[in-house]
Parts: C-alpha cells; sequence; structure tokens
C-alpha cells in the first residue's frame, strides 16, 4: 500500500473511534452491532489490518453512516492532519 494508503487507512481506523465514542459506544458495542470477533475489530481499529469492504458496510451501516460520509469525515481528519 503506498504512503496515501497508509495514511487514509489510519485516518478511517481513528474515525471509527471518533464515531464510536460519538455515540458513546465502546469497543464491544461495534463487536454487538457487526459480529466482528473482537480480536479482529481492534486490528482494523489499530490500522493494523486492512477492513476488508463487507466489513466496512457493516461497521458503517452500525454507526448509521453511509460509506461516503464515513469516508469523507477520513479524508477531511486526513487533510486537516488530526490522524494520531
Amino acid at each position: 500500500m503506498g504512503n496515501y494508503g497508509t495514511e487514509i487507512q489510519k485516518a478511517i481506523a481513528v474515525q471509527i473511534k471518533a464515531e464510536m465514542a460519538a455515540k458513546d459506544w465502546k469497543q464491544a458495542d461495534l463487536v454487538k452491532a457487526t459480529g466482528i470477533v473482537n480480536s479482529t475489530l481492534s486490528r482494523y481499529l489499530s490500522a493494523g489490518r486492512d477492513i476488508p469492504l463487507p466489513v466496512f458496510v457493516d461497521i458503517c451501516q452500525a454507526l448509521g453512516l453511509s460509506i461516503g460520509e464515513l469516508v469523507a469525515r477520513a479524508q477531511r481528519r486526513l487533510d486537516a492532519k488530526d490522524v494520531l
């Protein structure tokens, strides 16, 4: 994965965590809503593993966002260099 791919992946993981926080959700809540195994979700949220598209769709649906909106928010975060 090129540099942009790595950076947007990190931004998406950070944005997912931000959306979870906005809903006052813990990781266990997203696990319950999506059926993703906790250890696998942990790797996704640390950007240690790529999120497959079907899983990403499930995460977006669980968070009440469209795919486009989550990616756009992550891109804005990346543009602002707010990825930590």
